[in-house]
């Protein structure tokens, strides 16, 4: 069980970098959890679902480093 749970950190870990490379590149990029999913990581070396991804983007939020538009599910800088 130790390892299922070490290995989705590890996922979650290469999502939140890959979301956040992508922003470094494109800083005003706004999106939605899915078209994040879709298309900001699209061409990444590891396989993902919506559900990571929505996961992954939680952390970012609780850290504070990306935002959440408050009337709308759309995450940015």
């Amino acid at each position: 069980m130790r390892i299922v749970i070490m290995k989705m950190l590890d996922i979650h870990s290469e999502i939140q970098t890959g979301i956040i490379n992508y922003l470094s590149i494109h800083p005003t990029a706004s999106a939605s959890a899915q078209r994040i999913c879709n298309q900001w990581l699209a061409n990444e070396r590891y396989s993902h679902n919506i559900d990571q991804v929505q996961t992954a983007i939680n952390g970012l939020v609780a850290r504070g480093e990306i935002h959440k538009h408050s009337n709308a599910d759309i995450y940015t800088l």
